[in-house]
């Protein structure tokens, strides 16, 4: 608003007062008398000064106007308003999706209730456990009692008491036809609802989850004696211990040793114990869980 009115005040007053005079002055010189003279220049003077001012009033209107209109856009702009223009690509809006995902892991002192916790949030549905199926989520000490079950796995064994789902509540079916003992249909049906449960869990966000929580899982895997960093490693191996189990199409024939079955084939018989629960429950069922596991196993190598 100055500059307008310091180039508007300086260039018609120099125009109005200057040109007009002299031009008049010179022309009526020698028939005009210098009293008639002064008075035509007073009077052109105020004339030019009154038409100077109504426009000086409507130009500094009409600035003051585009001022209001313009403010907004030089000086009342918050600055770092340009910084929200987003970037473009989407690497960056995924990463910034997975970090409002996954909030700081607790101390190791509070990660269980941190972690039961975090799975009854809606962030984590997608991993479709039902906890009614999982009892360990509810139980105390939950991050050792999977590492210990895992370095069971790993080792082929089934460590019953650390296991953190339900097993099946009937007893374990045998059919009999003569002398011959055999499990069959019967049996394998028992591990139905089981397996469903299992297989219902997003492989992808169940990796997720274990890369996420897995600085807390490698101190419980420490205090079993171990370097917390084999942890994957024992992960991968109980993995691939089920997945070896052999495929047995149809009833497989047992004996009985004292109140305990055991397998008729020796072979079969001397299979490490996490493969033969997983014969156990039918090839159906088997067949179901080696290709969750496979998948699982491909997420936990390849997160994304």
């Amino acid at each position: 608003s100055d500059s307008p009115s310091e180039s508007i005040s300086a260039s018609p007053s120099e125009s109005i007062s200057a040109s007009p005079s002299e031009s008049i002055s010179a022309s009526t010189s020698t028939s005009v008398s210098k009293s008639r003279l002064g008075f035509l220049i007073i009077f052109l003077v105020l004339l030019g000064g009154i038409i100077f001012s109504f426009y000086s009033k409507e130009l500094s209107k009409s600035d003051g106007d585009f001022a209001d209109i313009e403010a907004p856009l030089t000086t009342d702009l918050d600055p770092e308003s340009t910084t929200k223009i987003p970037t473009l690509g989407v690497e960056t809006k995924i990463a910034q999706v997975k970090t409002d995902a996954l909030p700081p892991l607790p101390s190791y002192e509070q990660a269980n209730t941190f972690i039961s916790r975090q799975l009854g949030l809606e962030n984590w549905q997608a991993l479709n456990i039902n906890p009614e199926n999982f009892p360990s989520l509810n139980k105390d000490f939950l991050l050792q009692r999977s590492v210990a079950f895992l370095d069971g796995l790993a080792n082929g064994v089934l460590r019953y008491k650390f296991m953190p789902f339900t097993p099946p509540h009937s007893a374990f079916i045998a059919d009999q036809s003569g002398e011959s003992l055999s499990m069959g249909a019967a049996n394998f049906s028992r591990y139905d609802a089981f397996v469903e449960s299992i297989i219902a869990i997003d492989s992808q966000q169940a990796a997720t989850f274990f890369h996420w929580i897995r600085p807390l899982l490698e101190t419980a895997y420490s205090e079993l004696g171990y370097p917390g960093k084999d942890l994957d490693k024992a992960l991968i191996t109980a993995i691939d211990t089920l997945l070896a189990t052999p495929n047995i199409d149809g009833s497989i024939a047992l004996k009985r040793k004292s109140v305990r079955y055991q397998y008729a084939d020796p072979e079969l018989e001397a299979l490490p114990g996490a493969q033969k629960q997983l014969l156990r429950m039918g090839p159906t069922n088997a067949d179901l869980l080696k290709s969750w596991l496979q998948e699982l196993r491909s997420a936990l190598l390849n997160p994304g």
